[in-house]
C-alpha cells in the first residue's frame, strides 16, 4: 500500500541486540487521507529498520510511504506490525528563523455543498 501524507510524530528509538548483532527500529505516526474526498485523516503507526530513514526523518515532513503488514506469533498470541518498505520525501517542514519547525498547514477540506432536489419548488 502506498499513501501520501505527513509524519505526525516520531516515537522514541528502539534498540536491541540479536544473534545477528545490534539493531535500531524507529516507530513513527503517519497521517494520510486514503481518498482525496475524505474529511478526516487516517493515522497509522509505522516502523522502519533502515538507518538512512532513521537519520533523516523529521516531524511534519510530507512523504509518500509504501508499507506492508506482518503478523507474528509469540507465546501463543498473534501480533500485527506495519513495516515501511519505501519512503520518498515530498516536502520538508518549514522552519522559522529560530530553527523551530513551524506547524504544518492543515489540508484543505471542502465542505459538501447541498444539492437542490428536483421537483421541489417549496420556499422552505
Amino acid at each position: 500500500m502506498e499513501f501520501t501524507g505527513r509524519i505526525k510524530k516520531i516515537l522514541p528509538l528502539v534498540t536491541g541486540t540479536s544473534q545477528k548483532g545490534e539493531w535500531k527500529k524507529l516507530p513513527f505516526i503517519f497521517e494520510y487521507f486514503e481518498n482525496a474526498t475524505d474529511r478526516w485523516a487516517d493515522t497509522v503507526k509505522l516502523e522502519t529498520f533502515d538507518t538512512k530513514v532513521i537519520d533523516n526523518l523529521t516531524e511534519g515532513m510530507e512523504v509518500r510511504c509504501g508499507f506492508g503488514h506482518h503478523a507474528f506469533e509469540y507465546e501463543g498470541k498473534y501480533y500485527n506490525e506495519l513495516r515501511l518498505y519505501k519512503i520518498k520525501c515530498i516536502r520538508k517542514p518549514a522552519t522559522d528563523v529560530t530553527g523551530t519547525v513551524a506547524a504544518p498547514a492543515a489540508p484543505a477540506v471542502q465542505e459538501p455543498q447541498p444539492q437542490p432536489e428536483e421537483g421541489d419548488d417549496l420556499p422552505f
